[in-house]
């Protein structure tokens, strides 16, 4: 018998379970060159994405709500390829690179290919599954890079902040939505990217070598790291307002919240 259309199985589905597991070789290629501490530390945020992916694999399709999508689509690959650079670089939390720009690489990869994949997505097709995974990946980059930088002293150890208020904001969308309190679409800003922007290019200083570091980590950075965390807050703050109607809204909820940062 046919499942009804809404359960059933998201057509992706066995695509990326091949992507999957072509990361997981990949981290598996690693473990000698990194070390067993640096890999099963990659391991943990590895689960956290795939899982998100995994469960928004319904979301295959384009805004307009037309048919999901039995392919990721090349812009959704890139974006699982930064995921899976900002996976490795984690392991760096836990055990010294075997070079410091280790984790300036794989940083800068994560980051850099942010403007790639939604540029594909632009000329390809975008879905809704991208703009998740994206926000997923982009909120994953700063938490990742951020305890990477205080590990290696470069960064004090409240700019982890950064790192957990997507997530925070995120967890309280979810209890809205599941307890049926109205949910608001964000409305456009061009403070948002800019603000997010400015945590990757605090992380970035952060790692890069003549910068950060135990001998590194610089009264400026510090200082630095605070503005970026505080238009950050201010960012969330209002956007979750926003979210929330508390800032008076006119048109209808939608059943899901933006991202906001």
């Amino acid at each position: 018998m046919t499942r009804p259309k809404s359960q059933a199985a998201p057509p992706a589905r066995p695509r990326f379970v091949a992507v999957a597991a072509l990361g997981l070789v990949g981290l598996a290629a690693l473990w000698r060159p990194l070390g067993t501490e640096w890999v099963l530390a990659a391991a943990v945020p590895g689960t956290y994405l795939a899982t998100h992916a995994w469960t928004n694999l319904d979301a295959n399709r384009p805004p307009d709500g037309s048919d999901p999508r039995s392919g990721l689509g090349p812009a959704n690959a890139i974006t699982l390829f930064r995921g899976w650079l900002v996976v490795v670089l984690a392991g760096a939390v836990v055990s010294p690179p075997p070079t410091p720009w280790v984790p300036v690489a794989l940083f800068a990869g994560a980051v850099g290919l942010d403007a790639v994949d939604g540029a594909v997505a632009r000329r390809t097709t975008e879905t809704v599954l991208g703009a998740r995974l994206d926000g997923a990946t982009d909120a994953l980059a700063v938490l990742v890079g951020a305890a990477v930088a205080v590990a290696l002293g470069s960064l004090p150890g409240w700019y982890l902040v950064a790192g957990g208020v997507w997530y925070a904001y995120a967890g309280s969308l979810w209890r809205r939505r599941r307890s049926g309190t109205p949910v608001y679409e964000l409305p456009p800003s061009r403070v948002r990217p800019f603000v997010g922007t400015a945590q990757f290019g605090v992380v970035a200083l952060a790692l890069f070598p003549a910068v950060g570091g135990a001998d590194g980590g610089a009264d400026w950075l510090a200082a630095l790291a605070a503005a970026a965390l505080a238009a950050l807050l201010g960012s969330f703050a209002r956007d979750w307002a926003a979210a929330t109607g508390r800032l008076g809204r006119d048109d209808p909820p939608v059943s899901a919240g933006g991202n906001g940062g």
